[in-house]
């Protein structure tokens, strides 16, 4: 971010920005749903059984999104099918959004101040995103970047490293959004049942982070618990169907995060409208 850039978010105050691994719009059906399934892509076929999309489920969670206009970007995971990035925009209204490389794509409510980028990781997973625009006359910007990690053979560690090597040149603060699939039992994250221990490798893939100056917006602004998955998996979870990993993040680099919450966030065992919930942080310069 340059100096102009820095000024121009203090004297805006603070932005939002959120992330949410969608699920292509699939859903997950509750415990004793009779009526819509999360095992098929269908989202338009009334004469055959529907998703979540179909029934509207993840649409009114991007209408809060839509509505929040302090929410100036927004990053999507699995943003496949029904879940696409352009059906995803079509609710969200936003000026602009990337490409999709293996689902991951980022949105921007006033749109880019210039090229998005789409750097590969290494096999499917990517980092998408860009110099987002914090208002209408693009008179600041903050580059925000997406990305899902789903290495093969468990290597989370050189994924991580490679993501900080990508970012190290899109300035000095930025903020990484998406789902990392690599958590640590601890005070954010306690065990439950279906939590079970994390590898040595996702656990490293964390510590490179924070090695790297990465501040965790959950753990800098939450003492308990801040799982985004899994939704509705029964014999999970305290009750059972709640949520019970924490694999969902907003790394900020030289961003303040002043709060975070989560959206689209379902009663255990009841319908969902992705296997995840979605996290919102609250940002502002250090």
């Amino acid at each position: 971010m340059t100096a102009a850039s820095v000024e121009a978010v203090a004297q805006a105050g603070t932005f939002k920005v959120a992330t949410w691994n969608i699920r292509s719009g699939m859903g997950i059906a509750g415990f004793s749903t009779t009526n819509w399934t999360s095992n098929t892509p269908n989202c338009n076929d009334r004469a055959q059984p529907l998703n979540a999309w179909g029934m509207a489920l993840p649409q009114a969670e991007l209408g809060k999104v839509r509505d929040d206009r302090s929410i100036v970007a927004f990053a999507v995971q699995e943003a496949w099918n029904c879940g696409n990035p352009s059906n995803v925009n079509n609710v969200l209204g936003f000026k602009d959004i990337t490409g999709e490389r293996n689902g991951t794509a980022l949105a921007a409510r006033y749109g880019f101040a210039g090229a998005p980028i789409y750097v590969n990781l290494g096999g499917q997973d990517w980092v998408v995103g860009g110099a987002v625009c914090l208002d209408a006359a693009c008179s600041a910007s903050v580059p925000v970047f997406s990305t899902h990690w789903t290495p093969p053979g468990d290597a989370f560690a050189p994924v991580a490293q490679r993501t900080i090597e990508t970012l190290s040149h899109q300035g000095t603060s930025h903020v990484l959004l998406g789902d990392l699939n690599v958590y640590r039992v601890d005070a954010w994250n306690p065990e439950v049942p279906c939590t079970g221990s994390n590898s040595p490798a996702r656990i490293d893939a964390i510590a490179r982070m924070e090695a790297a100056g990465y501040a965790d917006a959950w753990k800098s602004t939450q003492s308990g618990e801040g799982w985004t998955g899994m939704a509705t998996r029964n014999g999970c979870g305290v009750p059972n169907g709640n949520l019970y990993k924490r694999i969902d993040y907003v790394y900020t680099k030289n961003l303040r995060a002043v709060a975070t919450t989560r959206l689209a966030r379902a009663a255990p065992g009841a319908d969902a409208p992705s296997d995840h919930v979605m996290l919102v942080a609250e940002l502002a310069r250090q």
